[in-house]
């Protein structure tokens, strides 16, 4: 899945190249169901700590 390998790529497992391949080959879509998986994330990670924590 290209989300994985754009992940893999940030940590330094894969290969500059193989970032600048996928990066080439992304699209509106795939950068506006990225865009919407890293809000939720980030607000299921607020309300957890703030329901733990407060």
């Amino acid at each position: 899945m290209w989300i994985n390998r754009i992940i893999s790529s940030f940590f330094g497992i894969r290969k500059e190249s193989d970032l600048n391949n996928d990066l080439n080959n992304i699209t509106l879509k795939k950068i506006v169901i990225l865009f919407v998986l890293l809000n939720i994330l980030f607000i299921s990670a607020v309300l957890l700590i703030t329901k733990v924590f407060i």
